[in-house]
């Protein structure tokens, strides 16, 4: 394992410049142990890196996160007789394709999340009710950097709820190694379930914005985000670079600005909410 300066704009996917001092790739609970060593002897905080859909680094450079980044021994995808278990750096998305190529019509929701596992378990992802994370999760593996050894944590024990987890509440105490899923309801017609799968990916492509931007800002609350949003968009300063799509008002679409820009539009967005509705948004993006 080495631990090397890193450019990070390419690890989230609204594209903010940002640079980190300390970066390092794992590949093993060996390197895993090595890099948090380094972390305390260098009174670092840590941030598990993924396919960086639902990240912002507000920051033009870091000198005290170590930003770490999954490879290797928690990149795998395996279906065994009684369950599936797949590594938390393994994308979601794949993972969702190679589970419709055999019948599992559960999955299909996995094809629509540009996320890795462990982003997606975290914030317990889906697109809707019976279709998140904590519909077809039986347990997770984590290592437990407070008491520095591996657990696994049941269905309930995860906590999940509307996107959130055990493992968002308690950010610094747990790093997310592989899961694994019920392999029960699986169709006999997997053309059928192909089919879905494609109706269901063109349907929200074409509902899509586009340009940089990492999806929803905000969670539902009393109303949709989407519609909070709407309700005091006129007001808010559209001249810096970014600013919420006109197709989705939940979206936000980077063109250029800093990560600090962003962070002042969405606590500006947070502020008229509140002020006009009463309704406190609550950020669905991780802000570094």
């Amino acid at each position: 394992m080495k631990i090397s300066e890193q450019d990070l704009t390419k690890f989230s996917t609204i594209q903010t410049k940002s640079y980190a001092k300390y970066f390092c790739i794992v590949k093993s609970i060996e390197d895993i142990v090595e890099a948090l060593k380094f972390k305390v002897e260098y009174d670092l905080s840590y941030v598990v890196l993924g396919k960086g859909s639902n990240i912002l680094f507000s920051k033009k450079k870091y000198d005290d996160i170590l930003f770490i980044k999954l490879s290797g021994d928690f990149e795998f995808f395996k279906i065994h007789d009684q369950f599936i278990e797949i590594g938390a750096a393994f994308s979601l998305k794949l993972a969702g394709k190679k589970l419709i190529e055999r019948g599992y019509k559960d999955y299909i929701f996995f094809n629509l999340i540009p996320a890795s596992l462990g982003g997606a378990i975290t914030q317990n992802a889906g697109i809707g009710k019976g279709a998140e994370i904590k519909d077809v999760c039986e347990s997770i593996r984590l290592f437990d950097v407070f008491d520095n050894k591996i657990i696994e944590l049941n269905n309930k024990e995860c906590m999940f709820s509307y996107r959130n987890s055990i493992v968002k509440k308690n950010t610094d105490r747990f790093i997310i190694l592989s899961a694994k899923f019920n392999n029960k309801n699986k169709s006999s017609n997997i053309e059928s379930v192909i089919s879905l799968s494609k109706k269901k990916t063109k349907e929200k492509v074409s509902r899509e914005p586009i340009g940089p931007s990492f999806g929803s800002t905000f969670m539902n609350n009393r109303l949709p985000a989407w519609k909070c949003v709407e309700h005091i968009k006129g007001e808010l300063d559209s001249s810096k670079g970014v600013f919420y799509s006109n197709e989705h008002s939940n979206w936000i679409i980077n063109n250029k600005a800093s990560g600090e820009d962003i962070v002042d539009l969405i606590s500006e967005t947070r502020k008229l909410v509140k002020s006009s509705l009463n309704i406190d948004l609550l950020v669905e993006v991780k802000i570094i």
